[in-house]
């Protein structure tokens, strides 16, 4: 996690509620550190595995997409103003899952 600058990793929509069909994107919040070059590196490496899943998606199921993975940034500032999709973290409703970043608990 500290390689790309990210701070915690979060799960939300269809998968997270165990819903998701053939043709549903995994939606993940990501809080960043807010430094350009690890986002950019993160970008990247996000990326090749939205496409390798979508590939093994394409395997599974005959359905095509461009990619898995429904990316969406935070930074601390958009956390602490509860922007857009950071009002998701600690949601009293269907609240972003934190998803644990390699023994360190996201959150």
């Amino acid at each position: 996690p500290e390689r790309f600058g990210v701070k915690a990793l979060y799960l939300f929509g269809s998968t997270k509620n165990a819903s998701a069909g053939p043709g549903s994107d995994i939606d993940l919040l990501v809080h960043v550190t807010g430094d350009p070059e690890k986002r950019i590196l993160l970008e990247a490496w996000l990326e090749g595995w939205s496409w390798s899943l979508a590939e093994l998606n394409y395997q599974r199921t005959g359905y095509r997409s461009d990619g898995l993975l429904d990316v969406h940034y935070l930074t601390d500032e958009d956390i602490a103003r509860g922007d857009s999709y950071a009002a998701r973290i600690g949601a009293v409703t269907d609240a972003a899952r934190p998803l644990d970043l390699g023994g360190r608990a996201a959150g």
